[in-house]
């Protein structure tokens, strides 16, 4: 009997080792694989100086590490034993604060004025916004800064303690909202309103498992911002209809995407998310200008809602103002246009509106480029 069960117990292990082989060779499962940025080890040809160096064997070894079958599966079970376990996350950007609010270091320390550039700078690059704004309005467009919303100011109680600390500087958000209005740039802060909004609203502008503004808060503004549009370039732009809200908990697009990338099975904390059931009506009465955004990934929102196709009769992301997407590669990465060698000053001198925005985290590098070189074409140095 006795040795019946080892018997038993030894097949049942030894299926248990093949099934990751199986799964490999086979894919007869299929599993939610990983997210995040991953490079994976490519195979590797056999040759025998590469077998006598032993390259061969370690390359080798690494390719089957990474496609052996269940990787996905076993590294979620790992995090997740480490997170019940031992509070640890394996995402090297994200960090848990109180309540299993999740955040990125970058939103904290721009919230403290750990990055920041200095008034002279700050200043220095807001009087050359303000000089392309006025030299683009002479020639009948308009450019706007846009202040996304700050997940570390919508949450600053929730900061893990060890993040938590003093202003060490004046933040570059504050100090460039004081510049824009003194100098009478056009700017709108969603970031403040966003902030604002979060005493009285009962729907989800900020998700504690995202790191961007929620779908529901990323409509609300593309609303916003159409208004804004409309009021400095007195036009009629068409807008969104909005027929009914969806709650759920169930996450959709980028209401999750901190906690995505942790890789785990189970969510850290349940919220009720808002969907609107939003729809786009043509109107050939209204105008639907040219605009060109350059900024961070919030704006990437407004692609995945089909806002800026629906207001702009032409529109562009200058993403980073280092890639391009349009409405013909939105949903090919490796097919967006390096901006080097890009004929971008022509597509400003033929657009209506340039928008500038970012979220606080990145406003050490506003423009990434574009202020100084926009600049550098209308004032060329004598």
């Amino acid at each position: 009997m006795q040795q019946r069960v080892k018997s038993i117990l030894f097949r049942f292990f030894l299926i248990i080792l093949l099934f990751p082989f199986l799964q490999m060779c086979l894919g007869m499962f299929s599993g939610l694989g990983l997210y995040g940025d991953f490079t994976f080890s490519p195979d590797v040809p056999f040759s025998w100086a590469k077998w006598w160096d032993g390259s061969y064997q370690q390359g080798k070894a690494s390719y089957l590490n990474d496609q052996g079958g269940f990787r996905a599966d076993l590294v979620r079970i790992n995090n997740q034993v480490d997170y019940w376990l031992f509070d640890l996350l394996h995402c090297n950007s994200v960090v848990m604060g109180k309540n299993g609010c999740l955040f990125q270091p970058d939103y904290i320390n721009a919230y403290y004025g750990r990055d920041y550039v200095g008034y002279d700078k700050a200043r220095a690059t807001f009087g050359k916004i303000k000089a392309i704004q006025d030299t683009l309005a002479r020639l009948g467009k308009t450019l706007i800064v846009v202040h996304s919303p700050c997940k570390a100011y919508y949450y600053p109680s929730l900061f893990p303690d060890e993040l938590a600390g003093k202003q060490v500087a004046p933040s570059n958000f504050e100090t460039y909202v004081r510049l824009a209005d003194s100098m009478k740039v056009n700017q709108v802060n969603f970031n403040t309103w966003f902030t604002d909004m979060r005493k009285s609203t009962t729907e989800l502008l900020y998700p504690y498992q995202g790191i961007h503004w929620s779908v529901y808060g990323a409509d609300l503004a593309a609303d916003s911002l159409s208004r804004y549009i409309e009021q400095i370039r007195h036009i009629q732009m068409p807008h969104m209809e909005w027929n009914s809200l969806k709650h759920t908990e169930k996450a959709e697009d980028t209401d999750d995407d901190v906690y995505k990338a942790l890789n785990l099975i189970n969510p850290i904390i349940k919220e009720t998310f808002t969907y609107p059931a939003v729809e786009f009506k043509e109107d050939a009465t209204k105008t639907r200008p040219k605009v060109i955004y350059i900024g961070d990934s919030f704006i990437v929102n407004w692609i995945h809602n089909n806002y800026l196709q629906f207001s702009n009769t032409d529109w562009e992301l200058w993403f980073y103002f280092h890639k391009v997407i349009n409405q013909n590669n939105r949903d090919q990465p490796d097919n967006w246009i390096p901006m080097d060698n890009y004929d971008w000053l022509n597509k400003v001198k033929n657009s209506d509106v340039i928008v500038l925005m970012y979220t606080s985290h990145n406003l050490h590098e506003i423009g990434n480029g574009f202020i100084e070189k926009t600049y550098d074409y209308f004032y060329p140095a004598k």
